[in-house]
């Protein structure tokens, strides 16, 4: 495998707490129950262990919540075991707080915590009830194990753009990374996106006097930053960095079986029904592969 190809991010469920007010329904989709989902959890970890056997790095396990999918712990586990360096979860933080020194213990070394607001009203409204001070227990929670920590905020004009330098200010005396997120068309009705698009990189020269370009991790699409004197750094994801070639860094690998290689959901390839077979799956890692670079 060539050795870009170094980062895999596993969709272990489709169920989740809540779903946040701004993305769109799919009206006629079905959520499948982990139960009745085409990748049962020896399907991942046959994934897991291909990719490791050809230089995987990095691990990240998402959703929906993955907090709400039962073999997290055991595939945390078996990914430490496998010697993977970082393992990772992007959660909402909604009972974390209660399970980050078990999930430590098995190996987890990084958490994405998704937070569109600190103002209780705001996300309540956002995520119809959702608890915030349950968010900022697991925050403390990660802070105080020593867990790399990154928190995700969907910039929205109108709605939070007022507590942007509230966020970027958790940087100050906190070692984490606050990552302001442009909204994206995607997923979005479109009159969403039109009144709620906030360009970042303006916002930063409009609002923020003293804010130095911090060095880019490798396999991240954020440009950082950080306010002078801070411990941690301010992350931007603008519309222009995720609207980019495909990444081969990147797979993709969800819970119907599906893997895709890039941030960008294309190039789909159903492998649920060729995991055993090693030859298959590196054959169709060269096409991929060579799909996205001829493009």
């Amino acid at each position: 495998m060539d050795d870009k190809l170094s980062y895999l991010r596993v969709i272990l469920t489709e169920e989740s707490n809540f779903s946040l007010l701004y993305l769109k329904s799919n009206v006629g989709s079905v959520v499948i129950e982990q139960d009745r989902q085409a990748m049962k959890i020896d399907d991942f970890k046959k994934v897991i262990e291909y990719f490791v056997k050809r230089g995987l790095k990095k691990i990240k396990f998402v959703g929906g919540e993955p907090l709400l999918y039962r073999g997290l712990s055991e595939l945390v586990e078996y990914s430490r075991e496998l010697g993977i360096e970082e393992i990772g979860i992007t959660t909402n933080g909604i009972g974390l707080a209660t399970r980050i020194i078990e999930l430590k213990a098995k190996g987890l070394t990084n958490v994405n915590i998704s937070l569109d607001s600190l103002k209780e009203y705001r996300y309540q409204a956002l995520t119809d009830g959702g608890n915030l001070k349950e968010v900022f227990l697991s925050i403390d929670a990660c802070i105080a194990a020593g867990i790399n920590l990154k928190i995700n905020c969907v910039a929205i004009k109108g709605f939070n753009d007022d507590e942007l330098l509230d966020f970027m200010k958790m940087t100050i005396n906190n070692d984490i990374d606050i990552r302001l997120i442009e909204l994206l068309p995607y997923g979005l009705d479109k009159g969403v996106f039109e009144r709620g698009y906030l360009d970042i990189r303006q916002f930063l020269e409009y609002n923020v006097e003293s804010v130095l370009k911090d060095k880019k991790d490798d396999l991240s699409i954020s440009e950082y930053f950080r306010i002078e004197g801070a411990k941690g750094r301010v992350g931007i994801i603008t519309k222009d960095s995720r609207e980019h070639k495909d990444d081969l860094r990147r797979i993709n690998v969800s819970n119907r079986g599906y893997m895709n290689i890039g941030p960008v959901q294309r190039n789909e390839y159903f492998i649920k029904n060729i995991l055993e077979d090693k030859e298959l799956l590196d054959d169709l890692i060269y096409k991929a592969a060579s799909e996205i670079t001829i493009k």
